[in-house]
């Protein structure tokens, strides 16, 4: 008697089968998001006082701090969707201009537990927000200005907007009228009397190449004006303003300024300037026609931000955090308090639940990451910039630019120390070790090979001329693998380091800053190109098989088993398929606070460290795990 089935049965059968294919495929297995796990540091663009409580932005944290004793004592801290650019406090709320996420309330009623109440998105790129009555100004970037009613913080709501012919970075309220610094479209003043119809009044003041950071006290403008420092207007006319004087200042780019009006100074106004590259400017406008820069502080960042709290000023610092400065003398403001964390990530490496982080200016970090909290062990504060690590044995080996090639000993995680360094031509941008040498992508200087048999005292054994700038090496046997910038990839044959020589190279159409090798592929991370694949099976001709164009600017690249993982800047974490090299298949991304640069990934392949420089380290799930669920097939009956 033969035997045949139904056809829905048969049906329901062929499609389980096709299911079951289909999510035991590599593709659909890593579609389980993504997501965030722990996050901790970043750069500090904002700044403002509460009471004694100063409030910062620490990458994409709101963060109190405690003035009530000689330092800076975190109090508590809230975790936003981007970096906190812009910062505005009425009524123990905070408005905050959180990037590409538009505006978020939160409440500080308890600070040891600030709470998100309200948030609305804006269209541009929200730096600065002001806070007026009932409504909030948001300096809102290439979209001009964008007035939302906090009536109700925990309901913001859009009411109104204004292009403007610049950039609109930073905003002023007083009176009935908003001072927007317009980058290059200079100072635009808007009516307010109808706010949810705000217009331009008279032209923009265009008397400076670039309006970055505006104030307003009484009928006279002080604006920071990039390197040309200060310059003081007479707002007698909104619809005219004009100017009355100016000021250079010795160093830096000024970008954002605060006023001490004569009342409160003794009778003299002083402007304080932040400055990049030239940290708190001090200028003594007791005569408007002819303001005199008097005084400064150098800061290790790069300044951003100003606050007043009665004799002192909070400087938001860039990747050194938050200082406090004392300026009861104007003209020598003295440093009183600090506030830091890992806030320039640029390269990350984990190992066995221990994080260390490449972070530019502040050196190299040591974290322990335990059921996703990451708490800082040790900091190693390199001469350099600290880009690039890796581990070998009991040593950390540190591309230090200006720096060079720094050997930190973590024998003793909680305390780093520097066992051994060599600088030599060229800037140290990535380094690898194989065996007794160190091999360090050295700029427009090439490839060093350095012999780390003693660790305590590295030389040089030889350069290696690559040709365009070397951005980052890996090695595996006798050939070392050079992510040369512009120059794309650079094969040197290393089988004897004293004469080692190039033996091949690809040009790829980008500019190649990282590459990782598996099996007979090498895998390039080529910035505005995406992913490259090289089959690098004849190392003397590698040849590119395979491509993937990404969004944003891919810098750094992890890959494991059939998965690359590419930091992409801004856009973030990508996860590719790379089960074929050769058809390289874009699966999901995941948006991650500030630029991402680096990233590792855990030996089990569950968690991403991402090294997002302004926005701190992140850790990531890699979204690697499934489940099969497969459904009933009900019990054939034959006839």
């Amino acid at each position: 008697m033969s035997t045949t089935l139904q056809p829905k049965l048969a049906v329901r059968i062929l499609l389980t089968i096709v299911l079951m294919a289909v999510l035991l495929s590599p593709d659909v297995a890593a579609q389980v998001p993504a997501r965030l796990l722990a996050q901790l540091g970043g750069a500090s663009y904002a700044v403002a006082t509460l009471g004694t409580m100063v409030c910062v932005g620490v990458g994409p944290n709101l963060t109190l701090l405690s003035t009530s004793d000689p330092g800076l004592t975190p109090v508590g801290s809230v975790r936003l969707p981007d970096i906190v650019r812009g910062l505005a406090i009425k009524d123990n709320y905070a408005y905050v201009a959180v990037g590409t996420q538009g505006v978020h309330v939160v409440s500080l009623q308890n600070p040891a537990k600030p709470l998100p109440v309200g948030a609305i998105d804006t269209p541009g790129l929200a730096t600065s927000v002001a806070v007026a009555a009932r409504y909030a100004y948001v300096a809102d970037g290439e979209s001009g200005v964008f007035v939302v009613d906090v009536s109700d913080p925990t309901h913001p709501n859009a009411i109104g907007s204004l292009d403007t012919p610049g950039q609109a970075l930073d905003i002023a309220i007083v009176g009935p009228y908003a001072y927007v610094a317009d980058g290059e479209g200079g100072l635009c003043i808007l009516s307010l009397a109808d706010p949810a119809h705000p217009q331009r009044i008279g032209a923009p003041y265009t008397g400076a190449y670039e309006v970055l950071g505006v104030a307003v006290i009484g009928h006279v403008a002080y604006l920071a004006v990039g390197e040309d420092g200060l310059q003081v207007l007479s707002l007698t006319d909104p619809t005219r303003p004009m100017l009355v004087g100016s000021a250079s200042i010795t160093a830096g780019i000024a970008n954002a300024v605060v006023v001490m009006p004569p009342d409160v100074a003794g009778g003299v106004t002083y402007v304080y300037l932040a400055a990049q590259e030239g940290g708190l400017r001090v200028v003594s406008v007791s005569d408007p026609m002819a303001p005199v820069e008097i005084g400064f502080y150098s800061t290790p960042g790069q300044a951003t931000d100003l606050a007043l709290h009665d004799r002192h000023i909070y400087v938001a610092d860039g990747a050194s955090g938050v200082h406090g400065l004392n300026i009861s003398d104007p003209s020598q403001p003295t440093l009183t308090s600090s506030y830091s964390v890992l806030s320039d990530a640029w390269d990350v490496v984990s190992d066995n639940g221990y994080v260390f982080v490449a972070c530019g200016v502040l050196g190299v970090q040591f974290l322990s990451y335990t059921a996703g909290q990451l708490t800082v062990l040790d900091t190693f504060n390199t001469p350099g910039n600290a880009v690039n690590l890796v581990l070998s044995g009991s040593y950390a080996y540190v591309a230090d630019r200006e720096g060079g090639l720094r050997i930190v000993s973590i024998a003793d995680p909680t305390h780093l120390t520097e066992m051994g360094a060599i600088t030599g031509t060229g800037t140290t941008n990535g380094v690898a070790v194989q065996g007794d040498y160190a091999y360090v992508a050295a700029g427009e200087a090439g490839l060093w090979i350095i012999s780390v048999h003693n660790p305590a005292a590295p030389f040089t054994v030889n350069v290696v001329d690559t040709g365009g700038y070397a951005m980052n090496v890996a090695v595996a046997g006798q050939y070392a693998y050079v992510a040369g910038g512009d120059s794309g990839l650079r094969v040197i044959s290393i089988a004897d380091p004293d004469s080692a020589q190039q033996i091949g190279a690809f040009d790829t159409p980008g500019y190649t800053t990282s590459v990782v090798l598996q099996g007979q592929y090498a895998y390039l991370a080529d910035s505005s190109e995406g992913l490259a694949v090289v089959s690098i099976s004849n190392p003397a001709q590698p040849e590119v098989v395979g491509a993937l164009p990404l969004e944003g600017a891919s810098l750094g690249l992890a890959v494991l088993n059939t998965y690359a993982y590419v930091a992409a800047e801004a856009a973030g974490l990508h996860l590719v398929s790379i089960a074929i090299p050769e058809v390289p298949r874009y699966l999901s991304s995941l948006s991650i606070p500030g630029f991402s640069t680096s990233l590792d990934i855990d030996q089990a392949g569950q968690q991403a460290f991402v090294a997002a420089r302004n926005g701190g380290l992140v850790v990531v799930s890699t979204g690697l795990g499934f489940s099969l669920c497969l459904p009933l097939v009900q019990k054939m009956h034959r006839p």
